[in-house]
């Protein structure tokens, strides 16, 4: 390449960085001056001038509105899985013929009711013969007691006889419990499910008879974000839909909250009971969670009026007729309006219109009129959030005071 080139190469080069420096930080050499407000909306400057600044220098026309407030909820939707309040799985704890089912699957049962027997035709001879066996116990404790009387037996034998008692009293118990292991009866209160169990079965320890599942209420476990964590409380409302129950919801309360989170996904598991008189909710149904968390109070603003520069994002405070650059965070956005972190009150005024031509401490013209006078009918109004109108530029009003 020829030295004659590279030069070449290098002032274009220069003339591109030194242009684009100068757009940045001196767009006025770009664009022009601002133009000034006509006399219908702001007096005159020194020596005749128009405009508040001294030399003819020009204020911008802008658009403000206030700083309001944003305490909107944050709505945490989940979908979780529901579980009866109380669910158990029946299994025999002994080995034995099926003799009857006093059940119809997906009836209520009540605590204590027969479900299933099995065959206890050799308990029941046990505990015959135990009851036998303490009958004689006893009343050979009895003849031992009346002779003790006489003097005619020992100590001794007394006491065995006692013993005998006892033991025959145990031994019945154990009858009792052996025979009544041959019934199977309901834990509470509930919902009883299939069985594949049937009269002349052979059923052991490891065979599942039935679930029976408490159906007033239901939980649903969810996961919630872990920004939310600390805002969630036992008992908040809570509102649920399923998937199989269009157009049906539910309501019910935060009954329990995990004590850590997923490191992996950053969740934590929370846990909402939902009343059931009904049985609508079934265990297993998909359901779809919705939970209000309270939000905090935030300064909000239209999203025109947040701008952004290689220090972050701003916006544009009044202060009298003066603007000064305020640093935001920005927490949230929704329809035009953003909720920002900043040294913002509610009831500031923030520009939203006419913001590309502002600099810090630079004096401006309101819409409405120039600073200190009343508001001007027929100039633009104000603009009173997100969804108004554009306001008219500078130079489209001396455009159109040309005109008239």
């Amino acid at each position: 390449m020829s030295i004659l080139r590279q030069l070449l190469l290098s002032l274009i080069l220069v003339a591109v960085v030194g242009g684009g420096w100068l757009f940045y930080q001196r767009p006025a050499f770009v664009f022009g001056t601002p133009e000034t407000v006509g006399d219908a909306t702001r007096p005159a400057g020194p020596g005749g001038a128009p405009g508040g600044r001294p030399g003819g220098v020009g204020q911008t026309l802008v658009g403000t509105v206030e700083v309001g407030t944003d305490d909107s909820a944050t709505e945490v939707r989940a979908i979780g899985t529901a579980a009866a309040a109380r669910s158990v799985t029946i299994y025999p704890q002994v080995t034995g013929i099926v003799t009857d089912i006093a059940f119809s699957p997906g009836a209520t049962v009540e605590r204590g009711q027969t479900l299933l027997a099995l065959d206890a035709a050799d308990q029941q001879v046990a505990l015959d013969r135990a009851n036998i066996a303490l009958d004689a116990a006893r009343e050979t404790l009895d003849r031992s007691e009346r002779l003790e009387k006489t003097g005619n037996v020992t100590a001794s034998v007394l006491s065995d006889a006692r013993k005998a008692v006892q033991q025959a009293e145990i031994d019945v118990r154990m009858a009792e419990l052996d025979l009544a292991k041959r019934t199977i009866r309901a834990p509470f209160d509930g919902v009883i499910g299939l069985t594949d169990v049937t009269v002349g079965d052979l059923v052991t320890s490891q065979t599942a008879i039935a679930t029976v599942a408490d159906m007033s209420s239901v939980t649903v476990a969810f996961d919630v974000p872990e920004r939310v964590v600390g805002k969630i409380a036992k008992g908040e409302p809570i509102s649920a839909m399923a998937a199989a129950l269009p157009g049906a919801t539910f309501a019910g309360t935060v009954s329990a909250i995990d004590n850590r989170i997923d490191p992996a996904t950053r969740t934590m598991k929370v846990e909402a009971t939902l009343p059931n008189e009904a049985a609508d909710l079934k265990p297993g149904m998909t359901v779809t969670t919705d939970l209000n968390v309270a939000g905090e109070i935030r300064p909000a603003v239209p999203s025109l009026a947040i701008q952004w520069d290689r220090k972050g994002s701003f916006v544009w405070k009044m202060d009298g007729d003066t603007v000064h650059r305020v640093g935001v965070q920005i927490v949230a956005r929704r329809s035009g309006v953003g909720t920002v972190a900043g040294d913002l009150a509610p009831g500031d005024e923030v520009v939203v219109e006419g913001v590309l031509r502002l600099r810090e401490g630079a004096t401006v013209v309101r819409a409405g009129g120039p600073p200190g006078a009343a508001p001007d009918e027929s100039a633009p109004e104000a603009v009173s959030g997100s969804d108004a109108a554009p306001l008219a530029t500078p130079r489209a009003a001396a455009r159109a005071r040309e005109a008239g």
